[in-house]
């Protein structure tokens, strides 16, 4: 396939299929890991800590993205979660292999691939993949679909009382400090139930289909939540990020690294009477 000079929607098409035939090769070799759990598959190595690990697993996962990658689209620069920045070119790729590594590691079975892509700094696809489930949620050209199919679904509940919360707050790796708890004992008492599912991609893709109303994370990577932030606004669900500082951003290639807090929701959750908003905007989250 030539991809010189193009029309710009034929090579979004090209782009948005290669982002799920990566998915797919970096899902194939998750499957596989999780399914034939070895001492190999599983070597495990610390990052920023025990709570924060990576198996042999990811790391061949985003070869097997990558090298799908640079295949069909060669002027690619990719950000993996385990390989850094690497290449050149003007599509950008934001990648993390497995999401929910954790789990992975642990035998349970809930995690993903999540990649998102860029051109020129404009969104073009996001692709969370659940090889487990064999799901791939996809939002490409301003539709959101669920293996193929366009998704279509009802708003679960308006108010926090009707509604389950996902977070994966309060973290591992050190003590909740008393207003983390604070914050946490209010989702409690707030909504109908909370749920702690260990991969943020998945949480924003669960909310984009309709799966869950709303939910919140504060601590993540651009990898974490690139893909899932672009099915969201293609389901035209609602996004209300932050950097560190409590000041709104608009999450963007450009931008991603900057936000340190996020909420999702579905259109016609009502966020402004949510006790998150408050949680928000007191920055206690």
């Amino acid at each position: 396939m030539t991809l010189s000079k193009p029309a710009p929607n034929d090579l979004y098409e090209t782009i948005s299929t290669v982002a799920c035939e990566a998915a797919l090769a970096a899902g194939m070799v998750a499957h596989r890991g999780f399914v034939n759990a070895s001492p190999e598959s599983l070597a495990t190595q610390q990052k920023a800590g025990f709570f924060d690990i990576v198996t042999a697993s990811d790391k061949a996962a985003e070869r097997a993205a990558c090298d799908t990658i640079w295949s069909r689209i060669p002027a690619s620069r990719i950000l993996g979660e385990e390989g850094g920045w690497q290449g050149e070119g003007e599509t950008t790729w934001i990648i993390d292999p497995i999401d929910g590594t954790s789990n992975f590691a642990s035998g349970l079975p809930f995690f993903c691939v999540s990649i998102a892509a860029y051109h020129k700094g404009e969104p073009v696809c996001g692709v969370v993949y659940d090889p487990v489930r064999e799901e791939l949620f996809l939002a490409a050209g301003g539709r959101l679909t669920l293996n193929g199919t366009t998704v279509k679904h009802f708003l679960r509940g308006r108010t926090d009382r009707e509604v389950e919360v996902l977070s994966n707050a309060p973290y591992e790796g050190e003590r909740p400090s008393r207003a983390a708890q604070e914050a946490h004992a209010d989702l409690v008492n707030s909504f109908r139930a909370t749920r702690r599912l260990g991969s943020c991609a998945l949480h924003l893709a669960y909310v984009a289909v309709g799966r869950v109303a709303v939910a919140y994370e504060s601590k993540f990577s651009a990898w974490d939540i690139a893909a899932g932030i672009q099915l969201v606004q293609a389901a035209g669900g609602q996004v209300y990020a932050q950097d560190a500082d409590g000041r709104a951003v608009e999450p963007q290639e450009d931008t991603l690294g900057s936000v340190k807090r996020i909420v999702v929701a579905q259109a016609g959750f009502d966020y402004q009477s949510s006790c998150l908003s408050k949680l928000m905007a007191d920055g206690v989250l």
